[in-house]
């Protein structure tokens, strides 16, 4: 007969290892979404002074509209599986300690460091691509509704340029970095949340 802690540690690291590259299958599409998001945008601002000279800016409009969405379903998909993964360890560390394994055995900062890791990377892959998405936005507005060359803009240069942000919601809300900045810090938080499970 095989014991309680003899089963729970039965191919532990091989269920592990099959575990993360499952969680690494579900989120790839999501890291690769926001590389592939930034390449585009990289594309695209190569056209931007052609679709506008030819009168064709709504379609670079209508893609920046497509590509912000897709943009935060990307990192919202990525913060959810990870940090799913990351509770998941968290919690079969806590039920390994519970049934009698050693806690130096499964030490807490290496679930701190898979969070803090994927963390990071989440930062490293979205951040670029916001930016670069922003540059692209103002760099449109720029092009659309220059400045006057007598540098005295009328009040309905002023209203247009609002206008036009307010549609591509260049000038992110409180609550839009809010989401962002959650989504972003969600392993990081998923590991400290961890660290409060009970352990006996």
């Amino acid at each position: 007969m095989i014991s309680g802690k003899e089963f729970l540690l039965w191919l532990l690291f091989e269920r592990v290892t099959l575990f993360t590259i499952v969680a690494g299958i579900f989120v790839s599409p999501s890291f690769l979404g926001l590389l592939l998001a930034q390449a585009r945008l990289s594309a695209l601002k190569q056209v931007t002074f052609r679709e506008v000279t030819e009168e064709r800016a709504g379609r670079v409009v209508l893609e920046l509209l497509w590509i912000r969405v897709a943009m935060q379903r990307f990192l919202v998909s990525f913060a959810v599986v990870i940090s799913g993964a990351v509770l998941t360890a968290g919690a079969l560390r806590s039920a390994l300690i519970a049934d009698g394994a050693s806690a130096g055995d499964f030490p807490v900062d290496r679930i701190l460091t898979y969070g803090g890791f994927f963390t990071v990377l989440s930062a490293l892959t979205f951040v670029p691509a916001y930016v670069a998405w922003q540059e692209c936005v103002v760099d449109m507005r720029d092009r659309l509704l220059p400045v006057p060359e007598n540098g005295l803009p009328p009040h309905d240069w002023h209203e247009a340029r609002s206008d036009f942000d307010a549609l591509l919601s260049a000038q992110p809300s409180a609550g839009s970095i809010f989401a962002a900045g959650f989504s972003i810090l969600a392993p990081l938080a998923g590991s400290l949340v961890t660290t409060l499970i009970p352990t006996s």
